[in-house]
């Protein structure tokens, strides 16, 4: 027998972690291969009609809740701080929230904080060495060490802005799904001696949103932007597919060898 087959206390270790890793690689195999046809097939659909699953949509921003770009002081519903030392980007400091998207009297809100946001510039600046930040920036640079590291070295840097402002048209890819109930039913106590309840049926409430739009569903996708998405530069590489193969020969590999093991076990009266 080949000497690799020999079954030892490492092999074994190595051959479970095959087992538990060949599951995941499959998994992520998968789920390129269907995004990639998902993708290939995809086209527009009007907000208005309301459509559900995996779809590209187009509406105006409306705020779910109060922001303001850091350097445009434009409500917003989320932005990217790049900090530039010249041509090249030093960090990104995101800031993405849920937003409403609006299409005709369709309402649909965007779980923003999940997706992949590609936002054009909205505002520049450039920060002198030793020159003062409000508070707001302040705080948003801190989160970026690095930043502190170069503007206490006198570096000059350069402030960029990417938002979604309020009122723009906003290209969405993602998971939808229908959001609102269209009644509720509501239990009431009297107030007697008698103990009996009240069933009473509500209307939903009005400002509630027709759609949800995430990166839910099997293949955990969202992408927003303020320009129109073409699926086509989506696409993810195909070389991510190599789980559909290698995952289950992981998986029989890992299996196979604890298989011996035991088998060596059982004829030596150990197992």
């Amino acid at each position: 027998m080949l000497p690799i087959l020999e079954p030892t206390p490492g092999g074994c270790l190595l051959a479970a972690a095959l087992v538990v890793a060949g599951a995941p690689l499959f998994s992520a195999g998968l789920r390129t291969q269907r995004l990639r046809r998902h993708l290939r097939d995809l086209q527009e659909r009007p907000l208005a009609g309301a459509p559900s699953g995996f779809v590209q949509v187009r509406g105006r921003v409306a705020l779910d809740g109060p922001l303001v770009g850091p350097l445009s002081g434009a409500p917003c519903a989320g932005y990217v701080l790049e900090v530039r030392r010249g041509a090249s980007v030093v960090a990104t400091i995101p800031e993405r929230r849920t937003f409403r998207l609006i299409g005709g009297d369709t309402m649909a809100r965007v779980l923003g904080a999940d997706g992949a946001w590609n936002l054009e510039v909205v505002a520049e600046r450039q920060v002198g060495a030793g020159e003062a930040l409000t508070e707001n920036l302040t705080a948003l640079v801190n989160r970026a060490p690095e930043v502190g590291l170069l503007r206490r070295s006198g570096a000059t840097l350069t402030l960029v802005e990417r938002s979604l402002r309020v009122g723009q048209e906003c290209s969405v890819v993602g998971q939808a799904h229908y959001g609102r109930p269209f009644e509720m039913p509501i239990e009431l106590g009297r107030t007697g001696t008698d103990a009996a309840t009240v069933s009473l049926t509500a209307p939903a409430p009005a400002h509630e949103p027709d759609l949800w739009i995430g990166s839910g569903g099997h293949l955990e996708f969202l992408k927003i932007s303020d320009r129109t998405i073409d699926p086509r530069t989506l696409a993810v590489p195909p070389w991510n597919m190599v789980g559909l193969g290698l995952g289950p020969l992981l998986t029989l590999a890992g299996l196979f060898y604890l298989a011996r093991a035991a088998d060596v076990l059982r004829s030596t009266g150990r197992f």
